[in-house]
């Protein structure tokens, strides 16, 4: 969903500011009472003025800005602070925002999903995050960033006990400009997060080696060890984030994405069959019905990868858990740095390991998932969770692999569905090529090689389901 890109928080006099903590460019401070500061306010008491840095980030359901704030040093005690007391500071924060009224351009129920995704993100640090942390288990608190404020705003708009996936909600929206803007003009939320950039030590990239990746899938083992088996903490994640999460959920999709799968394959394979000999795969007789044999399987695949809250292997799950939602420690930070992971909005219950199957398709490359590349993720996974959860219980517990690989073969199944009914329709050669270094695209929508790797794959993940249900 949302990819942060910002600095890590700063505690420096105003004189004695190193050369690396200062932004890259010059901003005029703003003094504006009505603007930014009653939010700032809540990590940083004593603001004076701050400046934006940089251009800020804009995607497809909410914006981002890092702010560098100029304040006194009578901070929150939320911060660590060892600055002298009587200093004028510099602290830079990042700010998410997701304003109602920029979205309606959209069709209510892609709206509806913006504006839940924010939701979903402020309860996820208001309520869920203490509860997680409340064991004292250190690794995951370095994990999460933390956040100083988060509120957000749906009246009349979407009620507070309406689930997250509802997407046959009404439209609330007034036909009138002048009412739909009076509605629209405060509805939204936000979060004011701790920051993270190369300077302090951390990156974002994508593709990524096997060993970075590796990383990752250690970090979001510890996220779903924290709820696994914990019941009622797994029920306040289904009534108060989601039961069913994922930002690619089908219970969450323009359900045109499904209806038009035939027809969207056809059109994806008849542009890129015959480009080269990767693209061979397209000519296979099973892979010519693609779009329709995905199209069948659509509501079984999508009902066996959504556990019930109880379930014995449902946890709580990222639900967006690409390349760039993780913040990596460079090579020359301090070892026991461990990655931070970013973006909670499509948080909720599932499977941790559908986490895993978006990961390696947005993070890692065809020819470094060969020769057992994929393998080793896979294992290298679900050791640190079986390691995670079982220093949380106190006692031995292993994820049978035959389950863990029939969990993993659906999530890969259940991405190509909404890959193609989401991308592929309208993607060709020169489409791919125009992305290429778009990071926080998805690797199989941008790389003609993953792409052709990936359809190989579902198509035998496909072949054992169909076989399942014939069964």
């Amino acid at each position: 969903m949302f990819t942060l890109l910002a600095l890590l928080f700063t505690c420096q006099t105003a004189e004695g500011l190193s050369s690396s903590s200062l932004p890259s460019q010059a901003a005029k401070m703003t003094t504006d009472p009505n603007d930014l500061k009653p939010i700032l306010s809540h990590a940083l008491p004593g603001i004076i003025s701050y400046e934006h840095v940089g251009d800020g980030v804009k995607q497809a359901n909410a914006e981002g800005s890092r702010i560098l704030s100029r304040h006194s040093s009578s901070l929150s005690e939320k911060y660590d602070d060892e600055c002298d007391k009587d200093a004028i500071l510099e602290t830079e924060l990042f700010l998410k925002r997701v304003a109602a009224k920029a979205y309606t351009h959209k069709s209510w129920t892609d709206m509806r999903r913006t504006l839940v995704y924010a939701r979903t993100e402020v309860r996820f640090y208001n309520e869920i995050v203490p509860l997680l942390l409340a064991s004292n288990d250190d690794m995951l608190r370095r994990q999460i960033p933390k956040c100083f404020h988060a509120t957000y705003d749906l009246s009349g708009l979407i009620e507070e006990d309406s689930l997250t996936t509802d997407a046959s909600q009404p439209s609330p929206l007034p036909e009138d400009e002048e009412q739909l803007n009076a509605l629209l003009a405060t509805k939204g939320g936000h979060m004011l997060l701790e920051s993270l950039s190369p300077s302090h030590g951390y990156y974002q990239d994508s593709p990524i080696t096997l060993q970075q990746s590796l990383a990752c899938l250690k970090a979001v083992a510890e996220l779903h060890a924290s709820a696994w088996g914990d019941k009622p903490l797994l029920k306040q994640i289904n009534d108060r984030l989601s039961s069913a999460g994922g930002s690619y959920h089908l219970q969450f999709r323009n359900p045109k994405e499904l209806q038009n799968m035939v027809s969207s394959w056809e059109l994806f394979r008849g542009n890129f069959v015959g480009l080269n000999e990767k693209t061979k795969i397209l000519e296979k007789e099973s892979v010519v019905r693609l779009g329709q044999r995905v199209y069948d399987m659509a509501e079984y695949v999508s009902k066996e990868l959504t556990p019930k809250w109880d379930d014995e292997y449902a946890t709580l799950v990222h639900g967006d858990y690409k390349a760039m939602n993780v913040f990596l420690p460079s090579d020359d930070a301090a070892d026991d740095k461990p990655p931070i992971m970013i973006d909670f909005s499509c948080a909720g219950i599932g499977y941790g390991i559908s986490d895993v199957g978006m990961h390696i398709c947005h993070a890692n490359l065809a020819e470094d998932l060969e020769n057992g590349g994929e393998e080793e993720l896979l294992e290298g996974y679900l050791t640190a969770l079986e390691e995670a959860v079982s220093r949380r219980k106190g006692e031995s517990w292993t994820y049978p692999r035959d389950v863990a690989l029939r969990h993993y073969q659906l999530a890969c199944i259940d991405y190509l569905r909404f890959i193609l009914g989401r991308f592929w329709r309208t993607a060709t050669p020169e489409s791919f090529e125009k992305k290429k270094e778009s990071k926080n695209t998805t690797l199989i929508n941008r790389n003609v090689d993953a792409a052709m790797a990936f359809i190989e794959k579902v198509d035998k993940y496909l072949e054992v389901f169909e076989q399942e249900i014939k069964a």
